[in-house]
């Protein structure tokens, strides 16, 4: 644990520090997302026993490890409110280290704000994995939106979580960082920001260390959030992650796998 502690802080000390504007907006007492309906999203109702055998218990108050995601949402949206931040990244060094599930526990939990909506976005073009843990079954995702097969609005998924909106992901492709770093995917990072007031942006993104899908991309977003399984990763690694994400603010990390049990945030 004192080894990632380690790593991180020596990674971040080789940053510039970054000004930011800080929003002074408050959410209003009574919000209007209270009863949001969709007209162009399609609406699939996941049984919540297939959420919980995904770990998709964010949603749940009195599963054991929910108050974890709560808490890291407070931490989350404090710190994006700060600053006016209204995207996020999360990524890991390397891969199977728990990412997209805390990608769509934080989108749960913060989608359970009232004055909230969140769109998350499976950017993981290489090996896509939120249709799985949504159970969204259709036969297009995101990387057919890219190539301008479809629109975003015949892919888009409410999955039965209030003010949650999914975009999945299906099919692979060696050329991700390409279609990451193109004219469409730009624009989509700048509509999907802007659109709409209300809403935080989650990005779950490719893993760091094995493509360079993320540095392709992670100036397009506000911040990002870095996940690490507890003893997987040397040393090294974790510095060249944090390197990476020079010049994009880190709202945090995540030490997943805690060997001593739950999450560390």
């Amino acid at each position: 644990m004192l080894r990632i502690q380690k790593a991180v802080l020596k990674a971040k000390s080789q940053q510039q520090h970054q000004s930011v504007r800080k929003r002074t907006e408050s959410a209003p007492k009574n919000s209007p997302l209270e009863e949001l309906k969709y007209s162009q999203t399609r609406v699939t109702n996941i049984h919540p026993d297939h959420l919980e055998n995904q770990r998709l218990i964010a949603g749940f108050p009195s599963h054991k490890t929910s108050q974890t995601f709560r808490t890291l949402r407070t931490q989350v949206i404090h710190k994006m409110r700060e600053n006016n931040w209204r995207s996020i990244g999360i990524t890991s060094p390397s891969e199977g280290e728990g990412k997209s599930l805390l990608a769509a526990n934080l989108a749960i939990a913060i989608a359970m704000e009232v004055n909230q909506t969140v769109l998350l976005v499976d950017m993981d073009l290489r090996s896509p994995s939120l249709a799985q843990y949504f159970d969204i079954q259709q036969d297009q995702g995101f990387l057919d939106y890219l190539k301008g097969k479809i629109e975003l609005e015949d892919i888009m998924v409410n999955p039965g979580v209030d003010r949650l909106v999914v975009v999945p992901g299906f099919g692979t492709t060696i050329s991700s960082s390409e279609i990451i770093s193109s004219p469409k995917m730009v624009s989509f990072f700048t509509e999907a920001r802007t659109r709409y007031k209300s809403r935080i942006v989650i990005y779950d993104m490719p893993a760091i260390l094995p493509s360079d899908d993320v540095l392709s991309s992670i100036g397009n977003i506000d911040c990002g959030l870095l996940v690490l399984e507890d003893g997987k990763n040397p040393e090294k690694d974790i510095v060249r992650a944090v390197q990476q994400l020079q010049g994009t603010p880190l709202v945090g990390t995540v030490v997943n796998k805690f060997q001593r049990g739950g999450w560390m945030i």
